[in-house]
């Protein structure tokens, strides 16, 4: 067999180190936020977040792993979604997972879900061994905690919004301490049931918490209809209590006024006042009565008729 000389051995050699070399180029795209972890020998080295075409060096010195930290990622808890061709997905409860207690001593099916984003690649790769199932053990610790702290109530209706809230909140807190460099965007309780062997009673008490809602909503609307009227003739008797007083008052000080003048006549002339007042008011008494004069012995004279409406001429003795 002929041997290949210098000539072709170099070429063939360039030719390998090239296609070696090509394999350390990659891509990273502004799509989801791609970010890429270095590393050399399977130590990491650096992360690379701009876009565009890269080269490292090539395997087996360095290889690259690419993460999209700026997708929503989802973790099912109590449930699993199956999807079955192209056909509606199905959704498969997890018993172990679902079931747990309240604060009041019930058992409840929670069916949850977590939505979450890579915020530290590194972290997220390397800090914490198997991230994806850790942070789904802390997920369940912290729903089974917060719901153990409520009544079934608050659960199912009244204060669900602030029991997602909470789990986010506590959920956050672990992994921050954990360093799993992820941030939880959304806490939703999906679904929340008793168990079998308690459905019809629990039934009954939505039953009961839909009427009790019901009645309050109805009392709120006559509330509504009734104490407006109520306030509106409130105002109306206040404002005719007003106008009588402020009337009443202006009366008073009236009178006051004209006493004060009177008081001011009586003073210059006491006597005259006197007799003009007597005279002024036998006027207001007497205005239509008839005068008689009567003799000693008790005869009545006749008389010229005196009153202001007198009529025909005196007859005398």
């Amino acid at each position: 067999m002929k041997k290949l000389g210098p000539k072709y051995f170099i070429p063939a050699l360039l030719l390998v180190l090239g296609i070696w070399f090509m394999t350390g180029f990659y891509t990273l795209s502004t799509d989801g936020g791609e970010q890429a972890v270095i590393l050399r020998f399977g130590r990491h080295i650096r992360t690379v977040d701009e876009a565009g075409l890269k080269w490292h060096l090539p395997y087996p010195i360095e290889t690259v792993e690419i993460v999209k930290c700026d997708v929503i990622r989802s973790l099912e808890l109590g449930y699993r979604t199956q999807q079955t061709g192209g056909q509606q997905p199905t959704y498969v409860t997890v018993p172990e997972e679902s079931l747990m207690i309240t604060g009041d001593e019930n058992l409840v099916h929670t069916e949850s879900v977590i939505q979450y984003r890579i915020k530290d690649v590194t972290d997220y790769l390397f800090r914490v061994r198997q991230a994806p199932e850790t942070l789904k053990m802390a997920a369940e610790s912290s729903v089974r905690r917060v719901v153990a702290n409520h009544e079934l109530d608050h659960v199912l209706t009244v204060q669900k919004d602030a029991i997602q809230n909470e789990i986010r909140e506590d959920l956050q807190a672990i992994c921050d301490e954990y360093g799993l460099g992820v941030e939880i965007i959304k806490v939703a309780l999906q679904d929340v049931y008793a168990p079998d062997e308690v459905a019809d009673a629990f039934t009954d008490v939505i039953k009961a918490r839909e009427d009790m809602n019901r009645y309050i909503n109805e009392a709120q609307k006559q509330a509504n209809e009734i104490v407006p009227a109520a306030e509106a003739k409130r105002q109306e008797i206040l404002n005719e209590a007003n106008a009588y007083k402020e009337k009443r008052i202006a009366e008073a000080k009236g009178d006051v006024e004209n006493f004060r003048q009177v008081l001011a006549r009586y003073s210059l002339g006491p006597e005259v006042t006197r007799t003009r007042m007597y005279l002024e008011t036998m006027q207001e008494v007497l205005p239509k009565a008839k005068i008689y004069i009567m003799e000693d012995g008790g005869e009545m004279l006749k008389f010229l008729p005196l009153d202001s409406g007198g009529q025909g001429s005196a007859a005398g003795n």
